[in-house]
């Protein structure tokens, strides 16, 4: 392999690191086991892409049709992952360039920077971030030129006081209506001359006239500008009546008072407050407030316009940030108390108690862990012990006949203590995939084996069929051997006797050509199309709209571990004429090749955890 591809394939693999953490930073939290593996592999292909520049700047362009390193073509933009381009877009960002010494919070915070509503510039900035900079697209509009010159108007002279009589006898018979003419393009203070000019010739008298006419204008504009001003009194009065109001419900329930600035920034925190977000106003001073949600079990709600307006309406959009479930729960705690009017007068609450809420995922978690530690290691022995009873056991049928049933019953138990293990790993995130080239043919007949013993016993066919020259996969080996035999249990158990099961595998066809299909056959009883939606939901195990057995989460699993592979799943079914699930994973590109990223997952993070919707919470 040439230095130039040695290079070349460290750009992909950076560029697919970073794509990862992007995806997983909107799914966990920044200490996330994921999220931290992700930063730490980036980090360390930034320390090797230096090297072998030479200790230069690393650019990663998008321009137009392309994406550029350093000013080399790479791959085309429509083949990017959704995640990087919409990073590109949002800001306007043309380049990011990585310094050398650009660690993993430096690519924390480029990826937390996909969740802010300003400038991505300031948002690095306020962190203190210079290893990364961004170059942003600016696209400006030419207005077309103003006119060289503009036209003066030249207000007519007030007449002197030698002029003035010959002026008014000049105009002593002219008609009314070109006094109107004249005046239509005066000031005021012209306008007045000009009429009290026809009045009277005397200069004296003139000033005199003009004196009390302004008086008296002066007066009626007072009279009614005071008329007006008393109604906007009374109405301003009311508002900042209802604003004191307002303000002394909210103060009422709360002592602790954070003071902002116009963008939104800490100036001032009293006491309570500071024990509120738990850090001294040493450390919060100048930083957003709405970084608080990123301090545990706090919930920030921020109008999106805090500056004052007086000239326009402004948005009564609020931003809230903070964890999900507790932001439902402090809403769901308090009731606004509003007059006939609708406006606030007061607030009922009930105590939230979050630490409570702590307590009892932690008392779940816990529980989980030690339930199935206790549960697995007598159940391994048990196992053992029948298995060897039933080497020794004699002739007797009927006494092997139970002992084999009390093999199957302990494997299934097994089973299900591994679900509840596997989803547990899921729902904290510390399920980790390690990602390499896997033979297609040997995980679909080694996932087979693993079955057959099963199928034989309930006079099943199980058979293997793998299309030549199908390609290895970019997998967990180990995984997607457990997703594969998820899908023949599951088949197994819903195959009357008699029946087939093929487990086959090939490759994908045109816009899937990117991927290794298993598929997972059936001649069972086959799924209601009204079921099919949800056979892959939680606790949910149905069957041509029969409940059967098991703890419901097979699937549920299985579907999760494909999807976060960067691989999908798909079913086809018939009432009566069995099942076919399809798993696709991505093929495996092979070392010094371009490896393609835009097969990292979209995955969004389920809406509650299940021991959530358990206890109603």
């Amino acid at each position: 392999m040439t230095e130039n591809q040695d290079q070349k394939l460290l750009w992909f693999n950076f560029l697919k690191t970073f794509t990862r953490a992007l995806v997983q930073i909107n799914l966990y939290k920044p200490d996330h086991p994921q999220v931290k593996q992700a930063l730490e592999e980036g980090q360390a292909l930034l320390g090797q892409i230096a090297d072998s520049l030479g200790g230069g700047d690393f650019s990663v362009t998008i321009d137009h049709d392309k994406l550029l390193v350093n000013g080399v073509p790479l791959v085309a933009a429509d083949k990017l992952p959704n995640s990087l381009k919409n990073l590109y877009s949002k800001f306007r960002i043309q380049t990011i360039t990585f310094s050398p010494g650009a660690g993993g919070d430096d690519l924390l915070a480029l990826c937390q920077v996909q969740a802010f509503k300003g400038e991505a510039k300031a948002f690095l900035a306020e962190r203190g971030i210079e290893k990364i900079k961004l170059n942003e697209a600016v696209y400006a509009k030419v207005e077309a030129g103003a006119p060289a010159g503009a036209a003066s108007v030249t207000a007519p002279g007030q007449a002197g006081a030698a002029g003035g009589q010959g002026q008014g006898q000049g105009q002593a018979g002219a008609p009314q209506e070109k006094v109107a003419e004249k005046i239509s393009g005066q000031n005021f203070e012209n306008a007045l001359a000009t009429v009290v000019g026809r009045v009277t010739s005397d200069p004296a008298e003139q000033r005199r006239v003009i004196e009390l006419l302004e008086a008296k204008f002066k007066e009626a504009v007072e009279a009614g500008v005071t008329r007006a001003l008393e109604e906007v009194r009374r109405e301003k009065k009311k508002v900042e009546n209802d604003m004191a109001r307002t303000e002394s419900v909210m103060t009422s329930i709360a002592d602790g008072v954070v003071v902002v600035d116009k963008e939104g920034k800490i100036l001032m925190m009293n006491p309570q407050a500071e024990a509120i977000s738990g850090k001294a106003l040493s450390q919060l001073s100048g930083k957003n407030i709405v970084d608080l949600s990123q301090i545990e079990n706090q919930v920030v709600s921020l109008a999106k316009e805090i500056k004052s307006e007086n000239r326009a309406d402004i948005s009564k959009e609020i931003v809230r940030t903070g964890p999900a479930g507790m932001a439902e729960t402090v809403k769901k705690a308090t009731a606004i108390i509003q007059n006939e009017d609708g406006k606030i007068v007061g607030a009922v609450s009930i105590p939230t108690d979050a630490v409570k809420l702590k307590q009892v995922e932690q008392l779940q978690q816990e529980f989980i862990a030690n339930m199935t530690h206790e549960l697995r290691s007598p159940l391994t022995s048990i196992k053992a012990a029948l298995e060897i009873m039933g080497k020794d056991a004699g002739g007797d049928d009927a006494s092997k006949g139970v002992l084999n049933t009390a093999i199957r019953n302990t494997e299934r138990l097994n089973s299900i203590i591994t679900d509840i293990l596997d989803f547990s790993k899921l729902q904290s995130g510390k399920m980790v995939f390690h990602q390499e080239g896997s033979p297609a043919a040997e995980i679909a007949k080694e996932a087979a084996e693993s079955m057959r013993a099963w199928a034989t016993s309930k006079g099943i066919d199980l058979a293997v069929s793998v299309e030549p020259g199908v390609q290895h996969i970019y997998a967990d080996r180990r995984r997607t051997v457990q997703v594969l035999i998820n899908l023949i249990s599951n088949a197994i158990k819903f195959t009357p006797q008699g029946g087939t099961i093929e487990i086959s595998a090939d490759a994908g066809k045109e816009s899937l050509a990117g991927f290794t299909f298993f598929s997972v056959k059936d001649t069972g009883c086959g799924i209601k199309k009204e079921d099919q939606g949800k056979i892959f939901e939680k606790f949910v195990q149905v069957a041509s709209g029969e409940k059967v057995g098991g703890t419901g989460l097979g699937l549920s699993i299985t579907k999760a571990m494909v999807v976060m592979q960067g691989g999908r799943i798909t079913l086809e079914s018939e009432p009566g004429k069995g099942s076919t699930f399809r798993v696709g994973m991505p093929v495996y590109k092979g070392q010094g090749e371009q490896q393609v990223f835009e097969q990292v997952p979209e995955v969004k993070a389920p809406e509650k955890p299940w021991w959530k919707k358990l206890l109603g919470m």
